[in-house]
């Protein structure tokens, strides 16, 4: 697990109204996959929730499911694991309400707190402020939307369970692909969410 001093370090110039004060340490460590590398990037892109953690995934009770208010520390380990690379990202995030309900995923909105891909933490503009949760795993505060089609290339084997999107090192067949993977920065990765992003919220203001 990284320094969790060195994440203290950049929360402590607003240690924070935003944030409630709260430490690094303080936030419920998740994995997750993020929006970069993703084979069919969407717009808008979205985080996918893969294993709460402690806050266990098999069976949740109503104290234990992800509902508004919680604090999260998103973290996609799957980059270092697939690609010839150190960092992955991580964003401490602060879960907002459910907006639309999709076959597999309950979508919430998020504001981040801290997004960063290194070792040594450096902030960074996140390209979007949307994460997908298991419906198993999604408060009842959820229950009130309708289901949608899939939108966000998960993967549906039942109506209320799907996988997430493919990388761009996966296929349909295999967990690792053996074609070439997109030679991109991580950079480039952030760059290429962000204006996904950013277009969509411009057809939003023009169809408005």
């Amino acid at each position: 697990m990284r320094d969790m001093e060195s994440w203290n370090h950049l929360f402590q110039p607003s240690l924070r109204e935003d944030n409630g004060g709260l430490h690094a340490q303080e936030y419920h460590v998740v994995q997750a996959i993020s929006p970069f590398y993703m084979c069919f990037p969407t717009r808008p892109c979205a985080w996918f929730i893969t294993g709460p953690g402690h806050l266990r995934r098999a069976f949740p009770s109503d104290e234990t499911k992800l509902q508004l208010g919680i604090v999260l520390h998103l973290e996609d380990t799957s980059i270092s694991t697939f690609l010839p690379v150190t960092d992955y990202p991580v964003n401490f995030i602060h879960l907002e309400k459910p907006i639309h309900h999709e076959e597999g995923y309950v979508i919430y909105q998020f504001t981040t707190n801290l997004l960063s891909r290194s070792h040594n933490p450096q902030s960074l503009e996140p390209p979007t402020n949307l994460i997908a949760i298991p419906e198993y795993h999604a408060h009842e505060e959820a229950a009130h939307l309708n289901y949608e089609i899939a939108t966000l290339h998960q993967r549906v084997l039942e109506k209320v369970y799907a996988l997430p999107p493919l990388h761009t090192w996966e296929n349909k067949w295999c967990t690792l692909s053996c074609g070439k993977i997109e030679d991109l920065s991580w950079s480039e990765e952030v760059e290429k969410a962000e204006l996904g992003w950013s277009e969509q919220e411009e057809q939003n203001l023009v169809t408005q």
